[in-house]
C-alpha cells in the first residue's frame, strides 16, 4: 500500500504554514482547480515513441506477411493453402497451393549438426503425423506415442481430460452465475470493510497473541515431559525461541496499537469514499478493457514483425526470412511499448481514484461533492498525461531490465561456464534487488499520482512530496501494509471461499457431473480475479485517504486553520482534543447565527472573528477560493 523509511510517533503532530510552493490553511482550500499541464516533455516522448512503433510496425508490414504466421509456409517461401507471387532470387517459389491448406512439418540432421526444420504443403496430415494443429501436421515418432499413451491409459489422465471437458460444459451455466455471486459479494465486502474493519483487525490481532501464547505453552509442557531424555535440550531451545518470539509479537502489537487504531479508521474512511462515489468501482472494468485491447492488438503486431524478413535459402535447401538488424530492434520495440502502454493503463486508473477520493475528503460539505470522478477524469486526460507518461516509463523500464536480465541469466546457464554455482549466486541476488528496486518504484509512482491529484505539480515534486509524508509517518505506513493488506488478503480469501461453498450446494446434485470441482476451481478462479479488482480500488482509496490525512496535518493545525478530517481521523493528531473543542465552537457559532448568515460551507474554514461573519448573507453564487501559484517549474 505504501513505502516504508524510519521513525515516526504514535500521533501526528500539525505543522506550522510553509513557504514557496504551499503556503498554510488560508492558501489551501482543497484539491487544486486552477492547473496547467505537467511534464509536458515526457508527454512529446510518448507520442513520438508511438510514431516510431507506427513507423516500424508500417516497415515489418511491407516486408511481411501475417498468413506465413497462420498458415506456415513450405520450403521454397510459398505459404499454404493460397496462391503466391514469386520471391526474389528464389526460382522455386510463387506455386498456387490452394488446395494444399496444410502444412506437414518435418525434421532430420544434416552432417551433425543442429537439426533443420522443413515443410511442405500437403492436402491433409499423413497416418504417421498429429491432427491438424494450427494448419501444421507435426512429426510424432513411434516411441513417444507409445510412451504417451501408455501413460494416458495406465494412470487415467486421458479419461479424466476428457470428463472435465465435458463436465464444464454441463456446467457452464452455473460458473457464470457463480462469477455474478462473486460479483455481488465483492460489492458487499467494500461495505463491510467500512463497518467491520476494526473488528477484524483487533481480532485477528487477539488470535495472533494468543497463538503465540499457547504454543509457547504447548513447547514448555512438552519439554516437562521430555525431561531426562535425549531431545530435552532440542525441546528447551525450540520452546525458548518460541517465548523470544511471543514476547516480541505482543511488544509490537502493544507499540502499534494506536497505528492499528489508524489502519481501522482509513479503512472507515475509505468505505465512506466508495459509499459516495460508487462509480469508482466501475474504473477496473474500463481499465481490464483497456488491457485485453492492448493485448490482442500486441499480439497483431508481433505477428507482423515475425512475418518480416527477406527471403534467403540455406545450405539446406530451406528458405527462411531473415530478419535485418531494423526488425530485430522493433520486435524489443513492440514489447516495450506493451510495458509502457499497459502501466500507463494503470496509472490512469490511480490517479482517477486518487483525485476522485482526494476530491472528496478536502470538501468540507459533502452534499456539495458534485462529480469527483468526472472531474477526475477530466483534470488526468487535460493536464497530467504528461506526468502519467512519466510514472509508467521508470516502470516500464524496470521491467524491461528485468526481462533483459531474465534471458542472459537463460543464456548463461546454458553455456558450459566454469564458475556456474558463483554465476547462479549473483543472478539471483541481482533478480532480487532488481524485483524489490520494482516495487519501490511502483510503489513510489501511486504515492506521486495521489500529490499530483491533490496539488497538480509535475511528477518530480509529487513523488519528492509523497517520499516525505510516507518517510515521516514510516510506522504508520507499516502498520497499513502490514495488517491492512492481510485484512484485504482475507476479504479476498473470504470471497472464494463463499463461492467455492456455494458452487458445491448448485452443482452436488447436477446429473451426468463426475468431477464437481472441475466447474468449481474455474470459478474460484474467476471470483479471485474479480475481487482483487474491487479490492485494489479500496487499496487505492486507503492510500489516498493516508495521503490526504498526512497534508491536512501538515498544512493546518485544528484551530485558526480548521482541520478537513473527520472526527474519527482527528483522534489520531496530537492536540486533537483543542481542535474538536475548537470545531465545536465553530459548530456553536454557526448554530447562534441568523438565517442565512453562515450558510456557506466554504467559510467553515475562515477565522470566527473574520469578515464572513457579518450577518450578511453570502452571494447567491458558488465559492471558488483562489488555488495557490504554480510553480514554472514543470
Amino acid at each position: 500500500m505504501g513505502l516504508c523509511c524510519f521513525g515516526s510517533s504514535d500521533r501526528v503532530e500539525p505543522g506550522p504554514p510553509q513557504s514557496g510552493r504551499r503556503r498554510g490553511s488560508d492558501d489551501f482550500h482543497g484539491v487544486v482547480d486552477e492547473r496547467s499541464c505537467t511534464d509536458i516533455v515526457f508527454l512529446a516522448i510518448f507520442l513520438a515513441f508511438l510514431g516510431g512503433l507506427g513507423y516500424g510496425l508500417y516497415y515489418a508490414v511491407e516486408r511481411g506477411d501475417i498468413n506465413r504466421m497462420v498458415f506456415g509456409f513450405d520450403i521454397d517461401g510459398d505459404i499454404c493453402g493460397r496462391p503466391n507471387r514469386p520471391h526474389p532470387n528464389i526460382t522455386t517459389s510463387g506455386k498456387d497451393t490452394t488446395r494444399q491448406t496444410f502444412l506437414d512439418i518435418e525434421s532430420f540432421n544434416l552432417n551433425n549438426l543442429d537439426p533443420v526444420i522443413m515443410g511442405r504443403c500437403v492436402n491433409s496430415c499423413p497416418t504417421n503425423r498429429s491432427p491438424p494443429i494450427l494448419n501444421r501436421c507435426l512429426e510424432i515418432h513411434a516411441t513417444s506415442t507409445e510412451a504417451t499413451n501408455w501413460f494416458l491409459s495406465s494412470t487415467g489422465l486421458a479419461k479424466f481430460f476428457n470428463q472435465f471437458a465435458l463436465d464444464f460444459q454441463l456446467c457452464w451455466r452455473e460458473v457464470v452465475y457463480l462469477c455474478l455471486i462473486s460479483l455481488g459479494l465483492s460489492l458487499v465486502l467494500t461495505v463491510l470493510f467500512r463497518f467491520l474493519a476494526g473488528a477484524m483487525i483487533w481480532l485477528l490481532l487477539i488470535a495472533l497473541v494468543l497463538g503465540s501464547l499457547g504454543g509457547t505453552g504447548y513447547l514448555w509442557w512438552l519439554w516437562h515431559g521430555m525431561r531426562g531424555t535425549s531431545g530435552e535440550n532440542s525441546m528447551m531451545a525450540y520452546a525458548i525461541l518460541m517465548s523470544i518470539v511471543s514476547v516480541l509479537i505482543l511488544l509490537i502489537v502493544l507499540a502499534m496499537r494506536k497505528r492499528v487504531e489508524l489502519v481501522a479508521a482509513l479503512f472507515r474512511e475509505a468505505g465512506k469514499s466508495v459509499h459516495a462515489m460508487p462509480l469508482l468501482l466501475i474504473q477496473p472494468i474500463w481499465t481490464l478493457l483497456a488491457l485485453c485491447v492492448l493485448c490482442a492488438a500486441w499480439a497483431y503486431a508481433a505477428l507482423w514483425i515475425e512475418s518480416a524478413g527477406y527471403p534467403t535459402r540455406t545450405e539446406a535447401g530451406t528458405v527462411f526470412f531473415r530478419k535485418d538488424t531494423f526488425l530485430q530492434v522493433i520486435r524489443w520495440y513492440n514489447i516495450f511499448a506493451a510495458l509502457w502502454i499497459s502501466q500507463l493503463c494503470l496509472a490512469c486508473q490511480n490517479l482517477i481514484i486518487a483525485g476522485a477520493v482526494a476530491d472528496w475528503f478536502f470538501t468540507r460539505d459533502k452534499s456539495r461533492l458534485g462529480c469527483p470522478v468526472a472531474r477526475s477524469v477530466g483534470y488526468a486526460v487535460r493536464y497530467h498525461l504528461g506526468s502519467l507518461a512519466f510514472g509508467s516509463l521508470l516502470i516500464a523500464l524496470m521491467k524491461l531490465v528485468r526481462m533483459l536480465f531474465n534471458y542472459l541469466e537463460r543464456k548463461l546457464r546454458n553455456a558450459n561456464t566454469t564458475c556456474f554455482g558463483l554465476v547462479t549466486c549473483l543472478t539471483c541476488f541481482c533478480k532480487c534487488c532488481l524485483y524489490c528496486f520494482e516495487k519501490f518504484l511502483q510503489g513510489l509512482c501511486s504515492n506521486a499520482y495521489i500529490e499530483i491529484a491533490i496539488y497538480g505539480e509535475n511528477f518530480c515534486w509529487s513523488a519528492g512530496r509523497a517520499f516525505k509524508m510516507l518517510s515521516n509517518n514510516a510506522l504508520r505506513v507499516i502498520a497499513i501494509n502490514s495488517v491492512g493488506d492481510f485484512i484485504l488478503f482475507l476479504g479476498k480469501a473470504g470471497v472464494v471461499t463463499a463461492v467455492v461453498f456455494i458452487g458445491i450446494e448448485l452443482i452436488k446434485d447436477k446429473p451426468g457431473v463426475v468431477y464437481i470441482w472441475t466447474p468449481i476451481l474455474i470459478a474460484a478462479i474467476f471470483a479471485y480475479l474479480i475481487a482483487h479488482c474491487f479490492i485494489s480500488v479500496f487499496e487505492m482509496c486507503i492510500d489516498t485517504v493516508f495521503i490526504c490525512f498526512c497534508e491536512d496535518c501538515e498544512i493546518n493545525n485544528g484551530q485558526d486553520q480548521p482541520y478537513f478530517m473527520s472526527r474519527g481521523l482527528m483522534e489520531f493528531v496530537e492536540k486533537s482534543k483543542k481542535a474538536l473543542r475548537a470545531r465545536a465552537g465553530r459548530d456553536r457559532a454557526r448554530q447562534q447565527q441568523p438565517k442565512g448568515a453562515y450558510d456557506n460551507p466554504v467559510m467553515d474554514s475562515v477565522n470566527d472573528h473574520g469578515p464572513w461573519n457579518t450577518g450578511v448573507p453570502p452571494p447567491p453564487y458558488e465559492f471558488h477560493p483562489t488555488a495557490p501559484p504554480l510553480s514554472s517549474r514543470r
